[in-house]
């Protein structure tokens, strides 16, 4: 059977780290295992462990490197490493690394690294990492990361990381971040950020955002005290600021969202946009028409003190026209003159798509404002009617000046 290069270098990553990664507690206990030893070594045996000033061979398994060590295929060193280590498979280091390291596949270190640590496939240390860490796939800590560490795939933390982390898949930490977190896809804490999450897809925070959460798609977290910028974002509760298309919040005691549809279960939230539901929020059924809309159909949010509506209807560009449909969005107030009567003003934008008109004279496409003042009565809880009267101006989208300005009138029922 033939083995390809790929096959063998796997093969010889598996052995090195079975033979050598009872890290951390193990190897102050034990030490690495024995293997071959075959290099040339430059050792003052007088110290504890020896000293190992200067590595030159094949692979090599000793105790401590105190200079410079430089192998074609591996390095196992029992203790620490102080100095510059390079292998041309996998450097293993049974405690800590001070050095400059540089492995064709991977850096395992049974318990602290610093300095900068350069591996084809991964950087693996059992307790912390500071310092630069560069790796084709991933760099992974069983407690905290902090420095840079760019991973082709990924970056793990054990328990913190600091620093800025960049990651082509994502960052991943199983406590805090600290600092600055730039992942492909996604970025995820365990429980606080207290830096900056940046991914083109999903930011998670376990527990709590302090700092700043941007993504592509979305954001997470139980708790926000700090920014959501997104398509859209999510917090069980919301004392910070989230901005989005989407913005939903379970709970809140003076948090702000900015976006297009604003959903809270808190009363407390302050909401900007273009819809904004809260428990207090009404939303209604609106079916209306007049002498600009031969049928129109929207909904109503209604706060306690205003309101927007979103809907759709027939233009009416005259008796003898044919048929035109529209889109439209209304923003306006509205005051309680008694427990029926109700007065508001808004105001409203359509897009108007004049559809077979277009071969009559008209752009295929025409947009309108429109100012109103509305009365309105509730003939009981769930059905009222009201009367609008405004004004509006057509307008081309292409071109300056208006298309057609008149008086506005209409009529309608409200539900629910």
């Amino acid at each position: 059977m033939k083995l390809n290069k790929q096959t063998i270098a796997l093969l010889l990553l598996i052995c090195l780290s079975a033979e050598a990664i009872p890290l951390s507690a193990q190897t102050k206990k034990k030490g690495l295992k024995k293997t071959a030893n075959i290099s040339l070594n430059i050792t003052n045996k007088k110290n504890f462990p020896p000293k190992t000033g200067l590595n030159i061979g094949l692979l090599s398994n000793f105790s401590r490197l105190n200079g410079v060590g430089i192998n074609l295929i591996s390095s196992i060193v029992h203790y620490k490493v102080d100095g510059v280590q390079i292998s041309g498979f996998a450097n293993v280091t049974g405690l800590n690394v001070s050095a400059f390291q540089l492995a064709g596949l991977a850096n395992v270190t049974g318990d602290n690294s610093k300095g900068v640590l350069l591996a084809g496939l991964m950087n693996i240390n059992g307790e912390s990492a500071k310092g630069f860490q560069l790796s084709g796939l991933g760099n992974v800590t069983g407690k905290d990361l902090k420095g840079f560490s760019l991973g082709g795939l990924i970056n793990l933390g054990g328990n913190n990381t600091g620093g800025l982390q960049i990651a082509g898949l994502g960052n991943i930490s199983s406590k805090t971040n600290k600092g600055v977190a730039i992942g492909g896809l996604m970025n995820v804490v365990g429980e606080n950020t207290c830096g900056l999450q940046l991914t083109s897809l999903l930011n998670v925070a376990g527990k709590k955002n302090r700092g700043l959460q941007l993504a592509g798609l979305g954001n997470v977290s139980v708790e926000n005290k700090g920014v959501q910028l997104g398509i859209s974002n999510y917090s069980a509760q919301n004392n910070g600021l989230q901005v989005g298309i989407g913005n939903v919040v379970n709970e809140s005691q003076k948090g702000l969202q900015l976006g297009i549809v604003n959903v809270s279960q808190s009363d407390k939230t302050r909401q900007i946009g273009c819809i904004n539901v809260k428990p207090e929020t009404r939303i209604q059924m609106i079916i209306s028409g007049g002498n600009t809309s031969k049928l129109n159909l929207a909904v109503r949010f209604k706060n306690r003190f205003t309101y927007t509506t979103l809907g759709a209807g027939t233009y009416h560009l005259g008796f003898d026209k044919d048929f035109s449909v529209s889109g439209f969005y209304r923003a306006g107030v509205h005051y309680p003159i008694t427990s029926r009567f109700d007065i508001s003003a808004d105001m409203g934008f359509y897009h108007i798509e004049t559809l077979d008109n277009k071969n009559n004279g008209y752009p295929a496409r025409l947009y309108a404002l429109q100012p109103r003042l509305n009365l309105e009565y509730s003939i009981t809880r769930r059905l009222g009617v009201f009367a609008s009267g405004g004004y509006e101006w057509l307008r081309r989208y292409k071109e300056e000046g208006k298309f057609d300005d008149k008086g506005v009138f209409e009529i309608g029922l409200v539900l629910f």
